[in-house]
């Protein structure tokens, strides 16, 4: 399982976050390098199994199925997705009518060799 390694965010509401449970969410990853350089970009998909200050928990789907994610417990950056189909460019995957989407962008930051 992949961890957010990170403090609890000092905002979490947890009675907020129940409302998120079994609620289908679309998530998109881009790791930046120097200068905001687009390195790597990153699609998942899945649903929300558990949400507390540590991390909000997905159970995934498609490619991914079988396997959980753990995301930062940032609930105000979920936003209502627009009903219909969004296509995948990292798996071409279709995925149908999510309830939400996440975006989250990492500046990745290299050791000097």
């Amino acid at each position: 399982m992949n961890t957010w390694n990170d403090v609890p965010h000092f905002a979490f509401d947890q009675d907020f976050a129940l409302g998120f449970i079994g609620k289908y969410l679309l998530i998109g990853i881009t790791r930046t390098g120097n200068k905001g350089k687009v390195l790597t970009q990153q699609q998942l998909h899945g649903t929300i199994v558990n949400a507390t200050a540590l991390g909000i928990e997905l159970e995934l789907g498609g490619v991914h199925e079988g396997k959980t994610w753990r995301m930062p417990p940032i609930l105000e950056e979920l936003a209502p997705a627009r009903r219909g189909k969004y296509e995948l460019k990292t798996t071409g995957e279709v995925v149908e009518d999510p309830d939400f989407t996440f975006t989250l962008t990492m500046p990745t930051t290299r050791a000097a060799t």
